[in-house]
C-alpha cells in the first residue's frame, strides 16, 4: 500500500513536470489535472454501485487513470491555446475548442472503456481477480470524460485570468502571443 502511494505521488509530480515543461508555465499544468480527483471520484463511485472492493488492482487502476485522464484536458486546453495565438479571444478560443475536441476526445475515452470492459466483466477466474481495476479505469474515464468538458474550460478561464493579473501585478507585460488576447 506504500509503495503504491509512492507510486501515484510520484506520478502527479512527473506530470506536473512534464506539463510545466510543454506549456512553458507553472499555472497552466494545474488546469490539465483538474481532472485528476475527477477520475478518482468517479472510480470510486463505479466501485461502489457494483460493490467491488479497493484492493492491490483497484489502487494499480487508479495509477493508470492518472496518466489517462490527462489527455482530454491536453486535448483542449492545447487547441484554445492555438486558438488564442492565432487571434481569437478566451471565451470563443474556449467554445471553439470544445466543439471540435469532442470528437476526438470521445473517440478515444470510448476506445479506452471498449479495451477495458473484458478486465471489468471477470470472465475467467484469473478475470476476476482485476475486475475491480477496469471497473474503476471505467468509472474514472466516464466521469472524467463529462466533467472534463464542463469544468476544465471554466477552469481554464479562470487560470488564465489569474495569470494574466500575476504578470500585471508583478510589473511582467505580456511578453507571450496569448497575452495579446485578452
Amino acid at each position: 500500500m506504500k509503495n503504491i502511494v509512492i507510486a501515484a505521488g510520484l506520478s502527479i509530480i512527473f506530470i506536473y513536470f512534464v506539463l510545466a515543461s510543454l506549456y512553458e508555465s507553472l499555472v497552466i499544468p494545474f488546469t490539465i489535472m483538474t481532472a485528476l480527483p475527477l477520475a478518482i471520484v468517479g472510480a470510486l463511485i463505479a466501485l461502489a454501485i457494483t460493490h467491488q472492493s479497493i484492493n492491490m488492482m483497484t489502487l494499480i487502476g487508479f495509477v493508470m487513470l492518472l496518466g489517462l485522464v490527462t489527455k482530454n484536458s491536453i486535448l483542449l486546453i492545447d487547441y484554445a491555446q492555438r486558438l488564442m495565438r492565432q487571434g481569437l479571444n478566451i471565451n470563443d478560443a474556449i467554445t471553439k475548442a470544445g466543439l471540435v475536441r469532442l470528437r476526438p476526445i470521445l473517440m478515444t475515452t470510448f476506445a479506452l472503456i471498449a479495451g477495458m470492459l473484458p478486465l471489468a466483466l471477470g470472465l475467467s477466474e484469473v478475470g476476476n481477480f482485476r475486475t475491480s481495476m477496469g471497473i474503476a479505469v471505467i468509472g474514472g474515464l466516464i466521469s472524467s470524460t463529462f466533467l472534463t468538458l464542463v469544468i476544465i474550460p471554466a477552469v481554464f478561464e479562470y487560470m488564465y485570468r489569474f495569470q494574466m493579473w500575476s504578470r500585471n501585478f508583478f510589473g511582467r507585460s505580456g511578453d507571450r502571443e496569448i497575452d495579446k488576447n485578452e
